[in-house]
């Protein structure tokens, strides 16, 4: 008997080698309840991801093609798929270029299973005709012999885990891991990079020295080996800005008045996925990243502490700056901020100082007249040391200086600062009006020199010049803030728009 059984298996054996690549039809499935499976493409990104609720899937809000390369002898293929309208959705799919099956038109229907069978080889590709509201995929499960060796997906920013083969597996991220700009690559583009194992891409977006971004009407993924719990975001948002994300809850600032530059400007909490898609209506600028894996972060403790100050942005050389300012703007944030505190921005062509002083505004000086040191006490009658700056703002008392254009953009914003972190600002009467000087270090080294007289009116003529000039082309102080004025759009001196 051992001998005969034997015997079989050496028969069975030389029938498979007679067969030669012949092989039995497997079953794929892909599973698109939250992102786009390894292998597979689409044509437009898709909106986002229904993880909750009825659990639909990958959600389409225009027409796309989903693509899988290099299927042999394909037998069936079976789409789970939903739609929020009947009759006008529909579902088309070929193998190898020709039809296979025939299309489908969907009704209003929660993860329905649409057949499409037949017998060929190739690429199989789904189109999707999206002619209202949405259409949802949760799985597809193709029926054949074999699936090719190429992983699809590879347009950068289709949402997918595309690229993901590039991540280490066993890789021990940081808690927080961090994400920041990789330099200028381009703008208007679909990119992916790679940074501490996580995968970065976007569907059309820029990246350059200080930032990377996603554009209006676009979508940004980051995806890990690993389940992310959270993804805050440090940059700035335009004007209406909107989101969604395929997972979890998203949270970012109010922008229906202006743009807005804050730390953090948009988050993600309970991703609980090892990839997350923010689809954006208007475009993101991402300074920096940071993606927590073991628990959500304390939002409200985060963007402060001087720990994350620098002095990053003032010239290593040393230099004597000698300044005439010509220009002033000053606030009393005394009741906002409950003890003397009075914010100065001094203005000229080439340079822009800003000054807190903790002393009480002075309707007629401005400041009392008198000397106050320049460090970092916080005591009354003292002007704050410069504690440095980040990538979004820098903090009093700091000279901003080396304006450009931003052509592309359209926007102002300064390439220079200089951080003052010791000295004294005088305050003096004189003829013709209230002297100010300031003699002060920098953080680097550098001496600075600067005056500004007020005129005779005294600090009632700031405000009253501001609110009869009218505006120009060019830098100026306005509320507190220094400006720029081009062609009727006002910036901050970072080059955030204003209005």
């Amino acid at each position: 008997m051992k001998k005969l059984l034997l015997s079989l298996r050496l028969m069975a054996i030389v029938a498979l080698m007679a067969m030669g690549t012949t092989a039995m039809a497997n079953d794929f499935t892909y599973d698109f309840l939250t992102t786009l499976p390894k292998g597979w493409s689409a044509s437009t990104a898709p909106a986002g991801y229904e993880t909750t609720n009825l659990n639909r899937g990958c959600q389409f809000t225009s027409s796309t093609t989903l693509t899988l390369k290099g299927a042999k002898n394909v037998s069936k293929v079976v789409l789970t798929c939903s739609s929020n309208v009947a009759g006008k959705n529909t579902i088309a799919l070929s193998v190898g270029g020709k039809a296979f099956g025939e299309t489908v038109t969907m009704g209003k229907e929660t993860n329905e299973e649409k057949i499409f069978s037949g017998s060929a080889s190739g690429d199989i590709t789904i189109d999707i005709t999206r002619v209202d509201k949405s259409v949802y995929i949760s799985k597809i499960v193709v029926t054949a012999d074999e699936i090719g060796t190429s992983t699809g997906g590879d347009t950068p920013g289709t949402g997918g885990d595309e690229g993901d083969d590039e991540l280490d597996p066993n890789y021990t991220y940081g808690e927080p891991t961090t994400i920041t700009p990789t330099g200028t690559v381009g703008s208007n583009a679909a990119y992916s990079f790679v940074q501490n194992n996580i995968l970065v891409s976007a569907t059309a977006g820029g990246q350059y020295d200080n930032y990377f971004g996603c554009n209006a009407g676009s979508s940004i993924t980051f995806t890990a080996t690993k389940p992310i719990k959270a993804i805050v975001v440090n940059g700035y948002i335009k004007k209406d800005f909107e989101a969604e994300a395929s997972s979890g809850e998203i949270l970012y600032a109010d922008a229906s008045e202006d743009a807005v530059e804050s730390d953090p400007v948009l988050a993600v909490l309970d991703v609980d996925s090892k990839s997350v898609t923010i689809a954006c209506v208007k475009q993101l600028r991402c300074y920096s990243v940071d993606i927590y894996f073991e628990e959500n972060p304390d939002l409200d403790e985060m963007g402060g502490g001087d720990e994350e100050y620098n002095f990053d942005y003032e010239p290593d050389e040393a230099t004597t700056l000698n300044i005439k300012f010509t220009g002033i703007q000053a606030d009393d944030y005394s009741d906002f901020y409950g003890f003397d505190y009075t914010d100065i921005y001094f203005m000229s062509d080439d340079y822009e100082m800003e000054v807190a002083a903790f002393a009480p505004f002075d309707e007629e000086t401005v400041l009392a007249p008198g000397t106050y040191e320049i460090n970092d006490s916080y005591e009354d009658g003292t002007v704050q040391a410069s504690p440095g700056g980040d990538d979004m703002y820098d903090y009093p008392t700091y000279i901003a200086t080396g304006f450009e254009f931003d052509t592309e953009y359209e926007e102002w914003y300064y390439t220079q600062s200089y951080y003052v972190v010791s000295g004294t600002l005088t305050v003096s009467k004189v003829e013709g009006g209230t002297k100010f000087e300031l003699k002060g270090k920098t953080a680097k080294g550098s001496t600075v020199n600067a005056t500004y007289l007020l005129p005779g009116e005294g600090a009632s003529a700031i405000s009253n010049a501001q609110q009869t000039a009218k505006p120009a082309d060019g830098k100026r102080l306005q509320n507190g803030r220094v400006v720029i004025v081009k062609k009727d759009k006002v910036y901050d001196a970072a080059g955030s728009r204003i209005k």
